[in-house]
């Protein structure tokens, strides 16, 4: 009675594993989809880079130099505006 008790206690381990490996090939399956889409955004993206003359390893320095532009811009453009009419116009 003993031997069919452990063949049942081993037929379970083993289809827990097999499950557990079928899950671990669908993860892995998922991973390598991912990662082939991911690949490929990557590469659009880099191909879009070039479209507008930049490097791919100067990305970063070309949107640090954006950002500083587009603060400067906005800076002026606040100077620009006449707040202290506005606030007169705003009281009234």
């Amino acid at each position: 009675m003993a031997g069919a008790k452990e063949q049942t206690q081993y037929e379970k381990q083993i289809n827990y594993l097999k499950d557990a490996l079928r899950r671990s090939r669908d993860l892995r399956e998922r991973a390598l989809s991912q990662k082939e889409l991911l690949e490929q955004q990557r590469q659009k993206l880099y191909q879009r880079a070039e479209e507008y003359g930049v490097k791919p390893e100067e990305l970063n320095d070309q949107i640090a130099s954006l950002k500083e532009e587009m603060d400067r811009l906005l800076k002026e453009t606040k100077e620009l505006i006449p707040w202290d009419l506005l606030e007169k116009e705003r009281s009234r």
